[in-house]
C-alpha cells in the first residue's frame, strides 16, 4: 500500500513540475538552442553565442544581463515574449520567480555547437 502511494505521489508531482524554456537564435535564425529549467531558476552564459533574438517559451521570470554571470543591472523579458537585437546579452536567468538562480556554469561555450 505504501509503495502504491509513493508511486502515485511521484507521478502527481511529475505532472505538476513546471518546465521553463528560453530559446536563443542567431542573427538570421538559421541556428537556435533551447535552454530548459524544471521548477528552478537557471543562469546561463551566452557571451560566446550569437544572440540575434531571445524568445521566452513559458520562460517564467526572464532577466537579461550584459554581464556573463547574471549579476548587475538587467532587462526583463516576458515569459512568452521575444527580444530582437539581443547581441548585448551575455547571460540570462529564467524560471521560477522569487528564488535565486543556480550558479552559472564555469564555462561559456558557443551553445550552437552543443547537441540540440
Amino acid at each position: 500500500m505504501h509503495k502504491v502511494l509513493l508511486l502515485l505521489s511521484l507521478c502527481t508531482s511529475a505532472v505538476f513540475a513546471a518546465t521553463y524554456q528560453v530559446r536563443v537564435y542567431n542573427n538570421d535564425r538559421s541556428k537556435s538552442f533551447t535552454f530548459k529549467a524544471y521548477n528552478s531558476r537557471g543562469c546561463f552564459c551566452i557571451k560566446n553565442t550569437q544572440t540575434g533574438f531571445i524568445r521566452g517559451i513559458d520562460g517564467g521570470d526572464i532577466k537579461l544581463f550584459s554581464t556573463a554571470d547574471c549579476n548587475g543591472n538587467y532587462s526583463t523579458l516576458g515569459s512568452n515574449s521575444e527580444r530582437s537585437n539581443a547581441q548585448w546579452v551575455n547571460s540570462f536567468s529564467f524560471g521560477q520567480s522569487g528564488v535565486p538562480s543556480d550558479d552559472p556554469q564555469g564555462h561559456c561555450p558557443n551553445w550552437y555547437t552543443i547537441l540540440k
